[in-house]
C-alpha cells in the first residue's frame, strides 16, 4: 500500500508499505541516469545496459518463482517500508513468522507513517 504524509520540511513524502512480493529489487543506482557518449558508441553501450538490466529483471522474476512458495511453505514473510522518492536510508525491513501477522505488521507501519512521518518499529 502506498502512504503519504508530510514530512518535517513541509513536503510531501510517499511510503510503500507491505509483504515483500518479488525475490529482490534493484537497487535505484541500477536504474541511474544513462550519461553515455554520443553516437554509436553511445548506442551500443546503451543498448548493453539495457540488456543487462533486462537480465537482471528476468532473473528476479524466475527467482521469485521459487522463493514465493517457500515463504508459503516455512510460513516466513518479510515485510517492508521504503520512501519511494528518497534513497534507501529510510528503510525499514523485519522478517515475521505468518502472513497475517505480516499483514498487520504493514498496517501498523502504515498507521506509524500516518501519525509521525515513519515507521517507529
Amino acid at each position: 500500500m502506498i502512504v503519504q504524509t508530510r514530512a518535517g520540511s513541509g513536503n510531501w513524502v510517499r511510503w510503500r508499505v507491505g509483504r515483500r512480493r518479488l525475490a529482490g529489487m534493484p537497487s535505484k543506482d541500477t536504474w541511474g541516469s544513462l550519461n553515455f557518449a554520443d553516437g554509436d558508441i553511445g548506442f551500443v553501450l546503451t543498448m548493453l545496459y539495457l540488456a543487462v538490466v533486462l537480465v537482471i529483471g528476468i532473473a528476479i522474476l524466475l527467482a521469485t518463482a521459487v522463493v514465493w512458495p517457500y515463504r508459503a511453505i516455512t510460513d516466513n514473510w518479510p515485510v517492508v517500508a521504503r520512501e519511494l522518492d528518497g534513497d534507501d536510508e529510510n528503510l525499514q525491513w523485519r522478517w515475521v513468522r505468518g502472513r497475517a501477522a505480516a499483514d498487520a505488521l504493514a498496517q501498523q507501519w502504515a498507521t506509524e507513517i500516518e501519525q509521525h512521518g515513519r515507521p517507529l518499529g
